[in-house]
């Protein structure tokens, strides 16, 4: 029997383990309408969404279905835990009737407690605390165009303590690149590994980097808090001086949604729109090799110890 596997944290992986669903991603990629791979045939994979979508329950739901699999989506009003079930309830029902979980929500405990309990897997699709299929698609995407990331730097302008920002930081330390966030003190990131430094000078973060990176200055849940953050990141702006004091060929990514003029430059961002739209498109393809590691339809093709 298979071991069960979930995928919370961008931690729950290994850089090999990763490279494998960078090359099934990659085949996916280039053979999508070719020859299909139903490694989720006869499977339902429940969506469950507190959060708003596009890019996420898009590619998700896209991925199961191109796999074989159907794929059920619920809202939080949906289910009875928005009347107060226990999620310890509902994770064991939901374990007897779906395959797996795609989970967007704000606590990170929640997501856990689904994986305890459900005895299937488990998807982190975002939480407050890390979004790591978007970090393991944005890498994917940085080496579909420039190869290894290895010994690069990246450039993180923004929110350093948002979920984005940190399954960035943990990933550098997997993936052994370095990571420098250019933020207000208030919002250095509180991820402590040697490959991330904080500052607060976007020409330090940006000067020779590889890839420059933003996220929206206001996450979800943060609402309360957007006329605050529009002062404090007034002039944290990815645009053409970033842009200038990094590397030549430097890539510039954006997990959208964008709002111009605030974190990117309208400029900036219709010159590399080209780049962040397929950054988008390869979440599905990087997702339909992450489900079908998940359910151990990789496990052959992993390299000896």
């Amino acid at each position: 029997m298979k071991p069960l596997r979930h995928f919370l944290s961008i931690k729950d992986i290994s850089e090999k383990e990763a490279r494998l669903i960078f090359k099934k991603a990659s085949e996916f990629k280039t053979n999508r309408g070719k020859n299909a791979l139903f490694f989720l045939s006869s499977q339902t994979w429940a969506l469950i969404f507190r959060k708003p979508s596009t890019r996420t329950r898009l590619s998700f739901e896209v991925a199961v279905r191109e796999l074989g699999g159907e794929a059920l989506f619920l809202n939080s009003q949906d289910l009875q835990l928005s009347r107060g079930e226990s999620i310890e309830d509902t994770a064991q029902v939901f374990g007897r009737m779906v395959h797996g979980i795609i989970m967007r929500t704000f606590s990170q405990k929640e997501l856990e407690l689904f994986a305890l309990y459900g005895n299937i897997p488990v998807v982190n699709a975002l939480t407050d605390e890390e979004h790591p299929c978007q970090v393991l698609s944005d890498i994917f995407s940085y080496e579909e165009k420039r190869g290894s990331i290895e010994g690069k730097k990246i450039a993180f302008v923004g929110d350093g303590c948002c979920n984005v920002a940190r399954s960035w930081a943990l990933a550098a330390e997997i993936f052994r690149f370095n990571l420098s966030i250019a933020a207000p003190p208030l919002y250095f990131s509180p991820i402590d590994n040697p490959f991330v430094t904080n500052t607060t000078s976007i020409e330090e973060a940006c000067q020779d980097a590889s890839l420059l990176y933003t996220d929206v200055w206001t996450s979800m849940g943060k609402e309360e808090e957007m006329q605050k953050r529009q002062v404090d990141f007034s002039g944290y702006q990815l645009n053409e001086h970033a842009v200038k004091v990094a590397s030549k060929d430097v890539l510039v990514f954006h997990c959208l949604p964008a709002y111009r003029n605030k974190e990117i430059s309208t400029e900036l961002f219709k010159e590399r729109a080209e780049d962040i739209y397929t950054q988008a498109e390869n979440r599905l393809h990087v997702q339909k090799a992450l489900l079908a590691w998940l359910v151990g339809k990789l496990d052959d093709s992993l390299p000896s110890e």
